[in-house]
């Protein structure tokens, strides 16, 4: 051992091996993902006044009612302000028996169910999406959720569950069919009072901390606004606000990017 170390010595070698490269830098730190969430309200259209949620900056998803008074012009001023619109497609509720204009029903043939589809992509062409308004009922038909789905993959567009029933066979057939898509998991404002949301809204951020994202459906009543512009005055740092498009799960199932957002 002697006769090795002198060896060593005189040859001017290093006893020991370096465990570190001296002029390695400083390790990098791997910078942690933020929880997203995905804030859309529905029901927009009706009023002029529902513009006020335009002017909230940060990002808004708006499901506008295709066949509102204030549709269009809406949808044009969200686009200008670069907010995500969706159509907010109206469907038939378990409570609603009879036939409706301008509503997804049972009663439809394909050529009606689809031309009611195509009157709503032309109100609303700046729309990225669609989901159910109501729907109880025909979200859980798996005949007419196939046309659905044909009909938003020829467009390229998305689909949102808003899961009004349990039922619904929406998502799945989404899925399916190969449409990019999420579901809804918390209603912010069915109790509209500020205490009830503000509750709501911890849910919200509980679901995006254990999972890495959530998905919020509000509802334009004054109350909402003004929570809504709270929160654009408290800026959290805990989460990330996006648009719904930035939460779809994707059909291409080979990437694991595609899955982050998949159940």
């Amino acid at each position: 051992m002697l006769k090795l170390i002198a060896m060593l010595a005189a040859l001017h070698l290093p006893l020991v091996a370096a465990k570190e490269n001296s002029n390695a830098g400083p390790p990098v730190e791997v910078p942690q993902t933020k929880p997203r969430i995905a804030i859309v309200i529905d029901d927009l259209g009706h009023h002029a006044n529902n513009a006020a949620f335009i002017k909230l900056n940060y990002p808004l998803t708006l499901a506008i009612m295709p066949f509102s008074s204030k549709a269009e012009e809406l949808a044009e001023q969200a686009s200008d302000a670069g907010h995500e619109v969706m159509i907010h497609m109206p469907m038939q509720p378990e409570s609603m028996a009879e036939q409706a204009q301008e509503v997804l029903d049972l009663a439809d043939t394909k050529a009606q169910f689809l031309a009611t589809l195509s009157a709503a992509f032309s109100r609303l062409p700046q729309a990225q999406g669609l989901n159910n308004h109501q729907g109880s009922l025909m979200t859980a038909q798996s005949l007419q959720m196939e046309w659905l789905m044909a009909a938003l993959k020829q467009r390229q567009m998305y689909f949102l569950d808003s899961r009004t029933s349990a039922a619904t066979v929406a998502e799945a057939t989404a899925r399916k069919v190969g449409i990019p898509s999420n579901r809804r998991h918390v209603f912010l404002d069915n109790d509209p009072s500020l205490e009830a949301i503000a509750e709501r809204w911890k849910r919200v951020e509980l679901i995006a901390e254990n999972q890495g994202y959530a998905i919020v459906i509000g509802h334009p009543y004054p109350t909402t606004l003004q929570f809504l512009q709270e929160l654009a005055r408290k800026q959290s740092n805990a989460y990330e606000l996006v648009y719904f498009s930035k939460l779809l799960c994707l059909p291409d199932a080979s990437s694991k990017a595609s899955n982050s957002y998949c159940w």
